[in-house]
């Protein structure tokens, strides 16, 4: 591809192989070949977008085996579009107040060991999740009004009580369970379906290869066309989650494809053989262990563990290292490690894979460790008073700051939040981290700064993780801010 065909070049953003499988900050995945040409055709016409929705659905029915479905604009989309479905069916008065829902179910049970980033999609129709560990908080949810259940289909098989129990109980009295399996395979029949889930949510960008922006909810009619009625592009809550034409007909197309003409077979020798490249590669300097795919995983990956001391890289470093180079490698962070990180081939394009394992080998071939530089020698311990700074707004919060040599402890408190203080002295000042427990996520302050005078000023980064998804990817999803602190006299 030429520069003045690169429509990254040209705003000079440079693409990178993907190593990191579908996640959605990095892209997702590449749409099929059918899928580009089903897109473009659909652009060149117009349509009514309920009758297409309508014979997309019933196609959709026919290749899944679902009662229905329907494309959405991302799958927390619809989650989202779910929940509204069984809070407010398709009933004007009650999709119109959303997310105001004082009077009617809003209720939503969870599995405390399923709570996931993407649960906020349930919490914008205006609903409460209850979080319960077994049967018997299963049971003391239902003595008052529930709308729905929810699951999140990676691990499900984790806990105490499993789906067919909560189904055998909530189904006599009418409460819908809806399965999040987005980051999952989509089989015909659904298992999720089969074992009683009134609605499952699937990406249709990841590894069905269809446009990025969309999500397939499939399911019992009734809650998926009023999900469809609560969406865009009629005057409900969902107005904003707009599926285009083109995201319609590309799902149908990368769902036709995924059943039809999809080699299963060849798609694992594929990755197998990257692997194999790859490995072939890093084998003098580092080594390689092929982990199996478990669960509801389907695609191999390979764990490079190296000798750190000897290069003077963690996982992380070496990602940035891969990331700053040419070509441009990217590296997965949620399985960086001190002296690991994994490889998943399934982005991988034809030639990429000795490409990797040749930055690799280089990277971690040079003896690049160095004696750590000698933190700042001061005394921090007492309490200060912490100005925020946000892109807009700001917070201000109290530290209680303990100190053992260069290491940091204590408590923070401000009017909304308060929790515990982690850090310690560095070569250039300090750094140090609190973090907040909210609904399923938790929220992450990290902050860096220099230390002056009784004061101590810098820079913070801003993200949140879940207990499924850690890395610093998410640690710094937010963007930044600027910090300032006064030791309190």
């Amino acid at each position: 591809m030429t520069r003045s065909t690169d429509p990254y070049a040209a705003l000079g953003v440079r693409p990178f192989i993907n190593c990191c499988s579908v996640r959605t900050v990095h892209g997702g995945s590449l749409m099929l070949p059918e899928v580009r040409a089903a897109v473009a055709a659909a652009s060149q016409m117009f349509v009514n977008l309920d009758e297409l929705m309508e014979a997309a659905s019933a196609r959709l029915a026919e290749l899944t085996g679902a009662e229905w479905g329907i494309v959405t604009c991302g799958s927390a989309a619809a989650v989202a579009l779910g929940t509204a479905a069984c809070v407010a069916g398709n009933d004007p008065v009650k999709m119109l107040r959303l997310p105001f829902t004082e009077g009617m179910p809003n209720r939503v049970i969870m599995p405390r060991n399923q709570r996931f980033a993407y649960d906020q999609a349930v919490r914008m129709i205006g609903t409460h999740i209850i979080e319960i560990d077994d049967r018997a908080g299963l049971d003391a949810a239902l003595k008052e009004p529930v709308a729905m259940v929810c699951l999140l289909g990676t691990h499900e098989h984790q806990s105490a009580i499993r789906m067919e129990e909560i189904v055998s109980v909530v189904k006599p009295l009418g409460i819908p369970i809806l399965v999040d399996a987005a980051s999952e395979h989509l089989e015909n029949p659904s298992p999720w379906l089969v074992r009683g889930a009134d609605l499952v949510v699937y990406s249709g960008g990841k590894f069905l290869r269809g446009p990025q922006t969309s999500g397939l909810l499939l399911g019992r009619k009734d809650l998926v066309q009023a999900a469809w009625r609560n969406a865009s592009p009629h005057q409900a809550l969902g107005r904003p989650m707009k599926v285009s034409k083109e995201d319609i007909v590309g799902l149908v197309t990368a769902v036709e494809y995924w059943f039809k003409s999809r080699d299963v077979a060849a798609e694992r020798r594929r990755w197998q053989g990257d692997i194999d490249v790859i490995a072939a590669k890093i084998a003098g300097v580092a080594k390689g262990a092929v982990l199996a795919p478990e669960g509801v995983e389907r695609v191999p990956r390979l764990r490079i563990t190296w000798d750190a001391e000897r290069t003077g890289m963690d996982g992380n470093a070496l990602r940035e290292k891969l990331l700053n180079g040419s070509p441009r490698v990217m590296l997965d962070d949620m399985s960086a490690t001190a002296n690991s990180i994994a490889i998943d081939p399934f982005g991988l394009q034809p030639g990429e894979a000795a490409q990797v394992g040749d930055a690799i080998a280089v990277a971690l071939s040079v003896n690049a460790a160095i004696q750590p530089a000698t933190p700042v020698q001061t005394a921090i311990a007492g309490e200060w008073d912490l100005a925020v700074n946000f892109l807009h707004g700001h917070r201000t919060h109290r530290l209680h700051l303990t100190q053992s040599g260069a290491t940091l402890a204590g408590a923070h408190q401000s009017p909304e939040i308060s929790g515990p203080i982690e850090g310690k002295l560095t070569p250039d000042g300090v750094s140090f981290h609190f973090d907040t427990r909210y609904e399923g996520s938790t929220i992450r302050y990290n902050f860096d700064g220099k230390i002056s005078n009784n004061q101590m000023s810098g820079t913070l980064a801003l993200g949140t993780y879940n207990d499924h998804h850690q890395g610093i990817v998410n640690l710094g999803q937010f963007g930044t801010g600027h910090w300032h602190a006064n030791r309190v006299a």
